[in-house]
C-alpha cells in the first residue's frame, strides 16, 4: 500500500513538473516578412518563428505541434523526436523558419507565413493550445517583427518591435524602475509623505479599535461570569436550609421548640443525685503477711 502512494505522489509530481513546463513556453517572436533581416543557415532569408522557454527547466519540443491558419487554411508542422536543438535550456530561445518545404531539417518548418492569420503552438497529443497569437498580415512592415515586449508602464504585451531580437530577449530600450517613475512623479517626496502618514495613522486606528473591541469583549465575558457566579451561590444558599432539614422548612418558631423538647429529653436521661455525703470508716483486719515491718529486706537478729 504504501508503494502505491509512493508510485501515485511521484507520477503527480512528474505531471505537475511536465505541465509546469510546458506552460513556460510561449511564442515570442514573429518575423513575417523578411526582405534584408535574419539568414538561416542555406543563406537564405525567410519567414521565422522564435519560442521561448520562461521556465527554469530544460524543455523538448520533440513531438510538440506548430500550427498556422493562412487563408482560413489550418496546417500543422510536428517537430521531430531525437534532435538535441529541440531542446529549449531554461530561458532560452528557438528559432523555427518557415521556408515552407520541410526538407531542410528540424527547424524548417513546412509552412509558410504568407497570408497567415494565426500561429500556435499545440502539445504532443495535437490538440490543447499551449500558445497562440493572431496576426494581421496586411499591417506587417518588412523586417519588422511582433512579440512580447515590456512596455514603459512594466506592462509585457504583444506589439511590434522597434528592432528584431531572434534568439534573445525583446526588451532592447531600457525599462524604468517603478521607483525611478515614481520619483519623477514626485519629485518633493509630498505624495510619499502623505501616504505614509495616513498608512500610519490608519494602521494605529485599527489596532486602537481592534484593542478597544477585544476589551469590552473580554469585560463583557467577565461580568457575565460573576452574575453567573453569585446567581449560583445565592441559590446554593437558598437551597442548604432545605437539604438540611430533608427539604422541609422551618420557622423560627419551631425551632425553638424544638431544641427546648430536645433539652428537656436529655435532661430525664440522667438520674437525679442527692446532695448529702456520707463518709463510713474501713475496718481492715491486721495480717502480718502484709506489714511492711516484716519484709525481706529486714536483717535477722542474732
Amino acid at each position: 500500500m504504501r508503494r502505491l502512494i509512493l508510485i501515485l505522489l511521484v507520477s503527480l509530481l512528474g505531471v505537475a513538473a511536465g505541465s509546469a513546463r510546458t506552460h513556460g513556453l510561449r511564442i515570442n517572436e514573429v518575423l513575417v516578412k523578411n526582405v534584408d533581416n535574419y539568414v538561416d543557415d542555406y543563406g537564405h532569408r525567410s519567414s521565422w518563428i522564435e519560442l521561448h522557454n520562461t521556465s527554469h527547466s530544460t524543455v523538448d519540443l520533440g513531438g510538440y505541434y506548430l500550427r498556422v491558419v493562412a487563408n482560413g487554411v489550418e496546417t500543422l508542422y510536428r517537430i521531430p523526436s531525437g534532435d538535441p536543438r529541440t531542446k529549449v535550456s531554461p530561458l532560452g530561445y528557438i528559432i523555427f523558419f518557415c521556408e515552407g518545404t520541410g526538407t531542410k531539417g528540424t527547424l524548417y518548418t513546412n509552412f509558410t507565413l504568407e497570408d497567415v492569420e494565426s500561429i500556435a503552438l499545440l502539445s504532443q497529443n495535437g490538440s490543447d493550445v499551449i500558445d497562440q497569437i493572431e496576426i494581421d498580415y496586411a499591417a506587417q512592415r518588412p523586417d519588422v517583427s511582433v512579440g512580447y515586449m515590456t512596455t514603459a508602464q512594466g506592462d509585457e504585451t504583444f506589439m511590434a518591435l522597434p528592432r528584431t531580437t531572434p534568439n534573445a530577449t525583446n526588451d532592447t530600450e531600457p525599462v524604468i524602475a517603478r521607483h525611478e517613475r515614481f520619483r519623477q512623479m514626485d519629485p518633493h517626496g509630498i505624495v510619499m509623505a502623505v501616504s505614509a502618514v495616513t498608512v500610519v495613522i490608519t494602521v494605529l486606528a485599527t489596532l486602537f479599535i481592534f484593542f478597544k473591541l477585544l476589551g469590552n469583549y473580554m469585560i463583557s465575558v467577565a461580568r457575565r461570569r460573576e452574575k453567573a457566579s453569585k446567581a449560583k451561590a445565592a441559590k446554593t444558599s437558598a437551597q442548604q436550609p432545605q437539604e438540611e432539614t430533608g427539604g422541609i422548612a422551618y420557622s423560627g418558631d419551631e425551632i425553638a421548640a424544638i431544641a427546648m423538647a430536645l433539652q428537656m429529653y436529655f435532661d430525664e436521661l440522667h438520674d437525679r443525685e442527692s446532695s448529702v455525703l456520707t463518709i463510713n470508716r474501713v475496718a481492715r483486719a491486721y495480717s502480718p503477711w502484709s506489714s511492711k515491718i516484716y519484709g525481706l529486706r529486714q536483717f535477722t537478729k542474732k
